[in-house]
């Protein structure tokens, strides 16, 4: 939701606050699908790498399917050129590197995808990220270092591109590149293996402490307002990530359950994270083709009646489509043991929310 009131909502001064939206999204998706697997191989004795892809398939293609078909049929219609590798793109994730491509290469892209390329980062991840954690026998420790060397590595490329080629501080490359940002997703499969050892436990009491979590907002803060580029193309994303850990574990964790996750576990809370996904992959459609006929309204009210026009296709995507493959998808899902210190509802407000969530 964060990216989206960044993306349609926010004056040009601190559309900024999408990119913040976008890395809690990133880390909570983390956090949610390792804690998932870490339960499924402790009440299965193992992790079915089939049923995990089944269910990512049946979460992410449904909306993808119709939403191309949507936008390239109506952009034929109007007589305009569909580039078949951009709609490759999409099926086969690689939006990032494809508008990487397109950028060397000074192309705009023709259909509204730019906006799924974060999409394709998560599922570079949970390509290989699952298979690692059934190698390594579902145990915890080994995921935890995987997790920790992910992040060390994803900032050294970073810094190592940075170096050799300085301009590209200056562009969205390494916000988009895959390698760049696993650590992002990596964070929150740290903060989702800390449970299962004891002092991991005591580091998630020290973090969910109130100092703790004023100091990490400041340090948030501080990324959000440092404008340096080089900053905000290397180091940042690592910053973001560790200030990010205790802001998650006092939403999750915390006893007794303070009143933001009230707010979260509110019924029409819970019912926007269940068309976040949707919304999300449709508010791209409605900037890129209502944004002229829009025009003719005040200019203070333009954004308000795009976000309304996406929430109309997110909700008639959600009950005509999403709902629907929610039983299909349950015949691949597995007993789920909860997390531990976690309100459950907040757990569930927060999974529908992610369009990672592979339950």
């Amino acid at each position: 939701m964060l990216v989206l009131i960044g993306h349609m909502l926010l004056p040009s001064s601190l559309v900024g606050i999408s990119a913040i939206g976008l890395k809690v999204f990133f880390v909570l998706s983390g956090f949610l699908i390792t804690r998932l697997l870490l339960a499924e191989n402790k009440n299965s004795g193992g992790i079915s790498l089939k049923n995990f892809y089944i269910r990512r398939v049946l979460r992410l293609y449904p909306v993808l399917i119709v939403y191309v078909c949507v936008t390239a049929t109506t952009m034929m219609l109007r007589g305009q050129p569909v580039v078949p590798v951009e709609v490759a793109s999409v099926f086969f994730y690689f939006v990032n590197y494809l508008i990487i491509h397109y950028d060397h290469m000074g192309y705009p892209l023709t259909l509204p995808v730019g906006i799924l390329w974060s999409l394709s980062v998560e599922e570079h991840f949970y390509l290989f990220a699952p298979l690692a954690l059934v190698l390594m026998r579902g145990e915890a420790k080994k995921m935890l270092m995987l997790a920790l060397a992910i992040c060390v590595i994803a900032l050294c490329l970073r810094l190592i591109y940075a170096y050799n080629e300085p301009g590209i501080v200056n562009t969205l490359e390494l916000y988009q590149r895959s390698e760049t940002r696993f650590d992002s997703i990596a964070f929150g499969a740290i903060l989702a293996c800390l449970p299962e050892f004891d002092w991991g436990r005591r580091l998630i009491t020290f973090m969910t402490r109130r100092s703790v979590f004023f100091v990490s907002v400041a340090i948030m803060l501080a990324t959000f307002a440092l404008r340096d580029s080089y900053f905000q193309n290397t180091w940042r994303f690592t910053f973001q990530g560790l200030a990010l850990m205790p802001i998650l574990a006092s939403v999750i964790f915390a006893k007794p359950v303070p009143l933001f996750n009230r707010v979260l576990n509110l019924p029409v809370m819970i019912w926007v994270g269940a068309l976040s996904y949707s919304l999300y992959v449709w508010h791209g459609a409605v900037v890129f083709f209502f944004s002229a006929w829009l025009e003719l309204l005040p200019h203070a009210i333009i954004s308000w009646v795009e976000f309304a026009i996406a929430f109309v296709f997110a909700i008639l995507s959600y009950y005509l489509l999403e709902k629907p493959i929610m039983g299909l998808r349950k015949r691949f899902g597995h007993r789920i043991a909860p997390v531990e210190a976690t309100p459950s509802r907040l757990q569930t407000s927060v999974q529908t929310s992610s369009a990672a969530s592979p339950s």
